[in-house]
């Protein structure tokens, strides 16, 4: 066991939800957040989709090679 904290995955730094704006990036800790079911949205289009017309995820916005991605 390290005591070393894991790096998190890159993600798109316009991809927010809920958990994200209240705990940061402890946003896992919110007791209603649940991977699969959370809502996220861009916040360059305030929606679940991109600007480039794709569905917003934390699984989809980890794609360096989307035209809208920008790393956190």
């Amino acid at each position: 066991m390290s005591d070393t904290p894991e790096e998190p995955a890159p993600r798109c730094i316009h991809l927010s939800c809920k958990a994200m704006v209240v705990y940061g990036e402890a946003f896992e800790m919110d007791p209603d957040y649940q991977a699969g079911v959370t809502d996220f949205w861009c916040t360059c289009t305030s929606t679940g989709m991109g600007p480039d017309g794709r569905e917003v995820s934390m699984d989809a916005c980890r794609n360096r090679e989307r035209s809208c991605y920008k790393e956190y």
